[in-house]
């Protein structure tokens, strides 16, 4: 019998912060992510400093409920965060799958914040009868308007709700395709920064952009910068994506969406 596999997004997050030079799984560990009942896959990791940072590493283990093996190692440079330098950032695309109740972990070698967002989708079975695909997408375009200065990195201060996917109770989660910035006014150098806020209201800094100086006029355009995401960035059901802007200048976010369900 044909079975229809099913995609529920898991976004799992989580800030560490307290110095681990283990290799061994052991000390201090945040959980970024659990295996669902048939397994998740780990499409890709995030990884951002909330400021500035000391040369070392990163490091993410999978836990089994007794040990932890590591998976991989990720060099942090030395880089002084500033309003006009973002912060460590890097996106692995890992494609590996977690089984169920088996962990994602994460540590850093020095004592710097960073966030650990991990892209993960949760799968089950259609299998009552043979059908074809039966997914249903619903567009979303979120907005927000921001302006007021914000420079915190922790997700605290002024902040713009620019999407929210459709609720767990309607939706399997929210695929975002692009984030695009544009001033209505002339801008001076500093940064728009993207949260993603889970059902709790925490927020976690997900990717700074960097704005240049621009002087709009009849002949030179204002400010503009899209983010694209090429494999689509999914995200779980009910969680936000915020924005925030270092200067204090008018800027408007365009998010383009898809909520997903399943035909019943």
């Amino acid at each position: 019998m044909a079975e229809e596999t099913h995609y529920t997004a898991n976004t799992g997050m989580v800030t560490i912060s307290t110095a681990n030079s283990n290799l061994d799984g052991t000390g201090t560990l945040g959980t970024v992510l659990t295996g669902a009942n048939n397994g998740t896959l780990i499409k890709s990791v995030f990884i951002k400093a909330q400021g500035s940072t000391q040369s070392g590493m990163v490091r993410l283990f999978i836990f089994n409920g007794s040990s932890s093996i590591l998976l991989h190692e990720i060099y942090i440079p030395e880089n002084a965060q500033a309003s006009v330098n973002k912060s460590f950032e890097i996106q692995l695309d890992l494609n590996i799958t977690l089984k169920s109740g088996f962990m994602l972990r994460a540590s850093t070698q020095q004592g710097n914040t960073f966030n650990i967002i991990a892209e993960g989708m949760d799968w089950s079975y259609y299998s009552s009868q043979v059908r074809t695909d039966t997914t249903q997408q619903i567009t979303v375009n979120g907005r927000a308007s921001i302006s007021t200065s914000n420079s915190n990195l922790d997700g605290t201060g002024s902040l713009g709700t620019a999407y929210t996917a459709g609720s767990s109770s309607n939706f399997n989660g929210s695929s975002i395709r692009t984030i695009t910035i544009k001033s209505t006014v002339n801008v001076s150098s500093g940064m728009i920064r993207v949260f993603l806020q889970n059902l709790s209201s925490q927020k976690f800094l997900l990717t700074e952009i960097l704005v240049d100086t621009e002087t709009k006029s009849a002949l030179d355009e204002s400010f503009e910068r899209t983010v694209l995401f090429e494999d689509d960035l999914d995200i779980q059901a009910g969680y936000s994506i915020l924005v925030s802007t270092q200067q204090s200048e008018n800027f408007r976010i365009e998010v383009e969406g898809t909520n997903w369900k399943y035909a019943s």
